[in-house]
């Protein structure tokens, strides 16, 4: 039983480091709050099942009672746990049934009746019961009650999964990737679970995923534009640093310089959150139109963008220009205001440059067009 405390204490341990440093963070975002809520409920469970473990079997006054209190408690909260994950996705995706109250009322129908299997097991034991010596076991419907909760995983792996194969996500793929292993490993750990006396493996292997997906967080925060979610200047300075010396008569690194056309009109006439949503379509239209290529794409700071792509000559560099002048004009048509770039480019003479020269050439690039306008 020690050897099963010391495990729950050190996967509490764990979440309360994550959740600290959630909690210490500068920026409040709402997938940090959504994440936050998560951690603090898989805390609870993991402090229920140390007390329910550690009187299981012990009889004094009031014990039925208690344990009921409890494990009631932890299998309400496991619900919830599932249900608040689901929103994380669902954020984190940018989808909109997570804002929807009637659709989310829909996806909360198979944790309410989970949670009504909970409620009545005080009475009729459906999901669990308690013998006169303060004994727990299972009921009839316990499985019934974890296929409720494993609806919510299928459907956040889902959701996260379908999304990793597909050329226009190439960019967010690992996010994709740690959202839909969070939701993959508690599904198996309930499988687990159905197991007779077996440890509550779905929450230590939730426990796992939010690591994951706490790190990869992390890491996106450091090295991502809080903005628009690309890649900040740093990333591509190290992308840009390691793959200049790769010429090849096939291919070459190529680096645009994007800069949005009368950007300070746009927040003088329109406001600093018109602005923003500008800054946004052209990063969805680098993502939509670039990443599939595999180009490398980034934010270098206020109205400019960056692109690194791998192409053959200079022909394929301006095919891919028009491109996303092209998609840009159509994604902005019905916006009050025009919304265009200015694009230049420069082909990497490998090792025999420096990042900075580099630059400087693309910027002169993007210098000539402008003035050509």
């Amino acid at each position: 039983m020690f050897g099963y405390i010391e495990t729950n204490l050190f996967c509490i341990a764990v979440l309360v480091v994550m959740l600290v440093a959630l909690r210490t963070s500068l920026s409040r975002l709402t997938n940090q709050t959504i994440l936050t809520h998560v951690f603090v409920m898989i805390i609870l469970m993991l402090v229920m099942d140390i007390a329910k473990i550690a009187q299981n079997g012990v009889v004094f006054a009031g014990s039925e009672v208690t344990t009921c209190i409890m494990v009631s408690v932890f299998h309400v909260v496991n619900v919830m746990l599932y249900f608040q994950w689901l929103r994380f996705v669902g954020y984190n995706m940018q989808l909109r049934f997570w804002r929807d109250r009637r659709m989310m009322s829909l996806i909360a129908l198979p944790g309410i009746f989970a949670i009504a299997l909970v409620a009545g097991s005080i009475k009729f034991g459906w999901v669990w019961s308690v013998d006169e010596n303060n004994v727990l076991s299972r009921g009839p419907y316990y499985l019934v009650y974890v296929a409720c909760c494993g609806i919510y995983m299928v459907f956040a792996c889902i959701l996260a999964g379908y999304r990793i194969p597909l050329k226009r996500y190439f960019s967010d793929r690992v996010l994709y990737f740690s959202l839909a292993m969070f939701g993959l490993l508690p599904l198996l750990g309930l499988g687990m679970e159905c197991t007779p006396e077996s440890a509550p493996y779905s929450v230590y292997a939730m426990v796992i995923s939010a690591l994951f997906v706490f790190l990869e967080m992390q890491s996106r925060m450091i090295s991502t534009d809080p903005l628009t979610k690309l890649n900040n200047r740093n990333q591509l300075n190290t992308f840009l640093d390691s793959k200049i010396g790769q010429y090849t008569e096939n291919k070459k690194v190529y680096l645009f310089v994007l800069d949005l056309d009368k950007f300070k009109g746009i927040n003088d006439t329109y406001g600093h959150a018109e602005g923003d949503s500008a800054l946004n379509m052209v990063a969805d239209v680098l993502k939509r139109v670039c990443g599939p290529l595999g180009c490398f794409i980034s934010r270098f700071g206020g109205d400019e963008f960056n692109l690194v792509a791998f192409l053959a000559n200079d022909a394929e560099a301006d095919a891919l220009r028009k491109t996303v002048k092209d998609d840009l004009a159509r994604t902005s048509a019905s916006l009050p205001y025009s919304l265009s770039v200015s694009i230049g480019y420069a082909a990497s003479r490998g090792r025999s440059e420096t990042v900075i020269d580099l630059f400087s050439r693309a910027d002169e690039a993007l210098y000539k067009e402008k003035l050509n306008r």
